[in-house]
């Protein structure tokens, strides 16, 4: 099983480590079973400061990639469109993150409650819970 945790998840564990909400991740962390993907990085970054940022971006880089390809780019557009269509709205940040999921075949861990949208339009997208996981 793979995890991609969004940046949402990524913020609690910095900022409050095991502590926190997000504690869950360093077992997940630890069992090798976390992804990250481009648009949750860059994320990241944009609200990291200018001395954290190397650090940011050596400690997640490092993790496997849930690259974005043409196909999941396809797939990201449609599920704009399908949302659009049912009257949704979602930043596209979060379809892409979406999108780079379902193309990795992994599970999305988030707080934010567009991905509910996401999955109503593509339910092959798995939500991850924690508290559920076992």
């Amino acid at each position: 099983m793979s995890v991609l945790p969004d940046t949402s998840v990524w913020v609690d564990y910095l900022q409050a480590g095991v502590s926190g909400p997000a504690g869950a991740l360093d077992a997940l962390l630890d069992d090798e079973a976390v992804i990250v993907c481009g648009p949750v990085l860059a994320e990241l970054l944009a609200g990291t400061a200018p001395a954290d940022r190397e650090d940011v971006w050596h400690a997640l880089a490092s993790l496997p990639w849930a690259e974005l390809d043409r196909q999941a780019w396809r797939q990201a557009g449609e599920i704009a469109f399908e949302l659009r269509s049912a009257g949704m709205s979602v930043p596209l940040t979060d379809i892409e993150i979406a999108a780079a999921c379902l193309a990795a075949g992994a599970s999305l861990w988030t707080r934010d409650q567009d991905f509910s949208r996401v999955q109503a339009i593509r339910p092959a997208l798995e939500l991850y819970h924690p508290d559920a996981a076992g």
